[in-house]
């Protein structure tokens, strides 16, 4: 057995079924293993971004490790995005990437970089294996790390040298290694004495807030969430990757907050709240809207929820430290406050009458937009359309450009669980079409769907090939305006409409992704998109629809501070 050979056994035995990545000179070893184990599947693709993306979102619908695989040199840059994308969301991610031999060290060799530091700042854990003897114990350390505590980002060096020469000592485990690829790995629970606290703070609140985070979803903590809310009667909220934490059907879901995505009441709920529970989310800059939501400098009482310690107290005040599972830790929540669930309950209930008349508002003009009649086609009715369509179970991977504020506000999901993917740590263009490979793999025989704008189009194009050569079932739906929209926006409202190297050439968008051997289609009018999404559904085919959607200068998105600065301008303009 060599290195090469070890490697794939040791991913072998904790579960992977699925490697993204690409080929390079120095990994050939590890490509002969994968050759001769046919029980994990190599998604080959054709960027080494893009295997990143994948694995990224592979590992956000299925609930476990995701590992992506690329070359030394260039490949080990082009890599990275992906990789601090995951980390920074915290998603279990595995990038293994081959290297120049360690017996060739500083020779200069082509494509040696020190990759251990390259990929520190991107991820919880980065090392080179310098024997092959030394090959699984890296592997089981850093998925171990990958899924201990905050999941993230780890990542493996693996030297030519080290993949080829055989293994000298293969160390005996034994059957008592507890080897899995899942997260969460372990389910820690708070300090009984602080959800003893937290419970009496929650008992005497007036106008308690609940704000949930992609941690919620990681944790698969949403039915506990549900409980927890209904059954107290708070107002819950999420934040973009926290979004289908709580069905926002439910009738205490306030549905996204923060700086992009929110409806136009849900932010005020933060704001009035006397106490808010943060539960698996950073409170980061876009979930507060810039540290607003609450206030930072007069902030009310919070209570944070979190698997990761840094992150409780980090940015607001913390009455209570749960440090905890969110799944395990709500759940010891919600058994401490039975005894006062049905008080509190009835002190909520004119809140929640409240909170459904605004609900309901927000819709009925949701159902206007949706039905008009504008050419571009207004990107509120291809979200309300798409909502028509699809399914509850149908996995949404989105760009994070102009689909991401629409979906966020708009599309409201049924059911809790995770159904919509879009990265929110670092905000890659291009994500979507590779991500829809990822999603492919993890969602069984879910349909996905890949919504993004056409500044990704160029970003990622190639994997239409990789789409098309896999006969994925996919449905891309393309929001195209011919210019970098949210970039175009700033200069728009805060630059004093200084355009500058943001507007592109429209192109045959639809023929391009035939020549990929997709089917495809340009729709020409707003009454066009639907049939077309039912019929790529019904094709099952990998599908691509181009669709010219009215721009974020004539059409501002729900983003928060967009929509302050369009109301003063409407303002002063009124005024004179």
């Amino acid at each position: 057995m060599n290195g090469a050979e070890l490697l794939v056994s040791t991913l072998k035995a904790h579960g992977v079924e699925h490697i993204f990545g690409l080929p390079g000179d120095t990994g050939m070893a590890f490509y002969d293993a994968l050759y001769h184990d046919p029980s994990i599947t190599h998604i080959m693709t054709r960027d080494e971004r893009s295997a990143s993306f994948m694995a990224d979102v592979y590992a956000r619908v299925a609930g476990r490790l995701g590992v992506c695989e690329g070359p030394s040199g260039g490949g080990a840059t082009y890599i990275v995005p992906g990789v601090a994308e995951a980390h920074g969301s915290a998603i279990p991610l595995l990038c293994l990437t081959s290297d120049t031999p360690v017996s060739q060290q500083h020779w200069n060799v082509l494509t040696e970089l020190d990759q251990v530091a390259l990929f520190r700042p991107v991820t919880g854990w980065s090392e080179r294996v310098l024997t092959p003897d030394a090959m699984g114990d890296a592997i089981r350390r850093s998925i171990r790390m990958a899924l201990a505590g905050r999941p993230g980002a780890a990542h493996v060096s693996l030297p030519a040298d080290s993949l080829e020469a055989p293994v000298a000592t293969l160390a005996d485990r034994g059957s008592h290694d507890a080897l899995t690829d899942r997260a969460p790995r372990s389910r820690p629970h708070a300090g009984a004495q602080e959800i003893e606290l937290a419970a009496r703070l929650i008992a005497q609140a007036e106008r308690p807030v609940i704000v949930a985070g992609g941690g919620v979803l990681l944790s698969q903590a949403w039915e506990s969430l549900t409980n927890l809310a209904e059954s107290l009667g708070i107002p819950t909220g999420t934040s973009i990757n926290g979004k289908g934490a709580i069905a926002e059907t439910s009738p205490v879901s306030i549905g996204v907050v923060g700086g992009n995505g929110a409806r136009t009441y849900a932010n005020a709920w933060v704001r009035d709240a006397d106490l808010v529970i943060f539960i698996g989310t950073r409170t980061d800059s876009t979930t507060t809207d810039g540290w607003t939501l609450p206030s930072r400098t007069a902030p009310p009482t919070t209570i944070h929820i979190d698997v990761a310690e840094r992150e409780i107290g980090n940015t607001y005040p913390n009455a209570a430290f749960l440090q905890g599972d969110a799944r395990a830790t709500i759940d010891d929540l919600t058994t401490a406050l039975n005894g006062d669930a049905a008080n509190i309950r009835k002190r909520n209930e004119d809140r929640l009458r409240k909170l459904e008349a605004q609900r309901m508002q927000y819709l009925d003009q949701v159902d206007t937009w949706s039905r008009s009649k504008a050419w571009p086609m207004k990107p509120q009715r291809v979200v309300a359309e798409m909502r028509q369509i699809l399914g509850d179970k149908v996995v949404i991977v989105a760009d994070p450009g102009t689909p991401t504020p629409y979906l966020s506000a708009q599309y409201l999901l049924r059911r809790a669980g995770r159904t919509t993917v879009i990265p929110r740590a670092h905000g890659g263009l291009g994500y979507a079409l590779p991500g829809v490979v990822g999603a492919a793999y993890a969602a069984g025989n879910r349909q996905v769907i890949g919504m993004m704008g056409d500044g990704s189009f160029g970003m990622s194009v190639g994997e239409l090939e990789t789409i098309s050569r896999l006969g994925l079932p996919v449905v891309l739906i393309q929001c195209a305006n011919q210019t970098f929209g949210w970039i175009k926006e700033l200069q728009h409202l805060y630059h004093d409409q200084r355009y500058y190297s943001v507007d592109f050439n429209g192109v045959a968008y639809a023929d391009i992704a035939k020549g990929f051997g997709l089917d495809a289609v340009e729709v020409d009018s707003p009454d066009a998109f639907a049939p077309s999404l039912r019929s790529a559904l019904e094709s099952g085919r990998p599908t691509f629809i181009n669709v010219p959607t009215e721009a974020q200068l004539t059409e501002t998105p729900p983003v928060a501070s967009w929509e302050r600065a369009t109301g003063a301008q409407a303002r002063k303009e009124g005024a004179s």
